[in-house]
């Protein structure tokens, strides 16, 4: 058992919690809005995935056994999977934080604001790391277990022979401070991406021009699927690599759009009577 991999493990779980309420609360000051627009993000996140994942269950296992049935090169196959399963994620997300700003937002007399897109989308990005540092407690507890022996010894006795398994625990019993710290980097920069999204969909409300819903569904789906590709193929840093490039055209796309529905909120001002 190491004692810098356990503290590394407090370390990133803190991190993913706090990281998203920190920026909740500098927008909230910022722009003196309500932490119920962060709230709002959050459920609409939430019920994007009680959608998407029953589907994944229903639609996944008959799609991969098409693919197999087609074809035995492994590589078309996870091209495949990784296709299908970028398109889920973005259509559906992307289609409920578009009903978010065009249904629910005018029937909670809400004015669609960019200062409560960027909220919106903080709470959006920022449950999904909520959820992902919880899960990591599990992780850790699995880990501390193996590594006391407690749980190795329930294993031995459960006598596990599945070598996917065994290369599982393998993993996580010689686990490093170096193997957690990129998942908290990719945190980070998928919130960035999440708010992203969030604020292309926005604009596609506000100036009521639906082509920039088709380019955020395109760009999660085609971000989201490059990464399931090169996780396995290629490996955790070339595909961190990648999901940083896109946060960083992130931000600037951020920034692009901040201005522009800045302008149109003070030209929307100076025509008002």
């Amino acid at each position: 058992m190491s004692l810098a991999v356990i503290l590394t493990f407090i370390l990133v779980i803190v991190l993913e919690i706090a990281i998203p309420l920190i920026l909740g609360y500098y927008i909230v000051k910022r722009f003196g809005l309500r932490w119920m627009i962060f709230l709002y993000g959050a459920l609409f996140f939430i019920l994007a995935q009680i959608i998407h994942i029953p589907l994944l269950y229903l639609i996944q296992p008959g799609y991969t056994s098409w693919l197999i049935s087609n074809t035995s090169d492994p590589a078309i196959i996870l091209a495949g999977l990784a296709i299908f399963l970028g398109l889920m994620a973005g259509i559906i997300e992307e289609l409920v934080r578009y009903l978010a700003f065009s249904r629910f937002f005018p029937r909670r007399a809400l004015t669609l604001s960019r200062e409560r897109g960027l909220l919106f989308g903080a709470g959006w990005g920022g449950i999904e790391s909520m959820f992902v540092g919880l899960a990591l407690v599990t992780t850790l507890i699995s880990y501390v277990f193996l590594t006391s022996g407690t749980l190795e010894s329930l294993l031995q006795a459960a006598n596990i022979t599945d070598p996917a398994q065994l290369a599982a625990l393998d993993l996580l019993k010689n686990l490093t401070p170096g193997d957690i710290i990129p998942g908290l980097l990719e945190r980070a920069m998928t919130l960035i991406l999440q708010i992203t999204f969030t604020m292309i969909v926005f604009l596609a409300v506000l100036k009521e021009r639906r082509i920039f819903l088709l380019a955020a569904i395109a760009w999660h789906a085609v971000l989201d699927a490059i990464v399931v590709f090169t996780a396995p193929a290629y490996g955790i840093w070339p595909t961190e690599a990648f999901i940083a490039f896109n946060a960083v055209l992130g931000l600037a796309i951020i920034n692009w759009i901040w201005h522009s529905a800045g302008e149109e909120q003070r030209i929307d001002r100076e025509e008002e009577p």
